[in-house]
């Protein structure tokens, strides 16, 4: 075969000028690894949808795409309701004390409140506090019978209750788990002369900050 016909006939199949002579940058032009595939087009009036250019499939990505966006930008702009400052969770497990001892009625002759602050449990740097508060019920008051009322009011709110009998004066212990998942502890005691005596205790989360 002709060595210069083959030549003049790549020229011409690949638009150079047969006349010139190929350079080296238009013979790299011509050499490619994958051929050249076209784009994706609109297909003419009258004729079908095919694959991904299915009106269907461009709605979906339209509504996939939406979502993403919304899901992000409610990421990025909602602030988590956890408190994350020791102020913070000293104030969610004073809460929580509080919701049960609004559930003496009627209310106690005296109620002192206690917070101290101590080391995380887990052996690490953080801090937690404990709430206590120290009541004295009116008189009248049934442990056994506020106890079942304590479990049927927050068993009803979805928390999580246990209730047991302690020794032979009455006493109860009674511990509460809610949704936040800051435990509750409840004692209720009698002394020698009868004098009943309420403690109810709460310890906060673990919190590396004392802003």
């Amino acid at each position: 075969m002709d060595d210069g016909r083959t030549a003049r006939e790549e020229a011409e199949r690949s638009g150079v000028d047969p006349v010139q002579e190929l350079t080296p940058r238009d013979s790299l032009r011509q050499f490619r690894l994958l051929p050249r595939r076209k784009l994706p087009q609109l297909p003419p009036r009258g004729e079908r949808w095919s694959g991904l250019l299915r009106p269907a499939t461009l709605v979906t990505v339209g509504i996939v795409g939406v979502l993403v966006a919304v899901v992000w930008i409610g990421v990025a702009t909602v602030r988590p309701s956890t408190p994350t400052t020791l102020d913070g969770v000293t104030a969610e497990a004073s809460a929580l004390v509080d919701q049960v001892v609004q559930t003496l009625d009627p209310a106690p002759t005296s109620d002192e409140e206690t917070t101290t602050v101590q080391e995380c449990p887990d052996g690490t740097a953080d801090e937690q506090a404990v709430v206590t508060r120290v009541l004295t019920p009116a008189t009248g008051f049934e442990p056994r019978e506020w106890a079942a009322s304590v479990r049927e009011h927050f068993e009803a709110e979805g928390w999580n209750v246990g209730v047991e009998t302690v020794g032979d004066r009455g006493g109860v212990d009674i511990s509460l788990l809610g949704h936040a998942l800051v435990p509750v502890a409840v004692e209720v005691d009698s002394d020698a002369d009868g004098a009943v005596t309420v403690t109810v205790t709460s310890e906060s989360r673990c919190t590396s900050s004392a802003a």
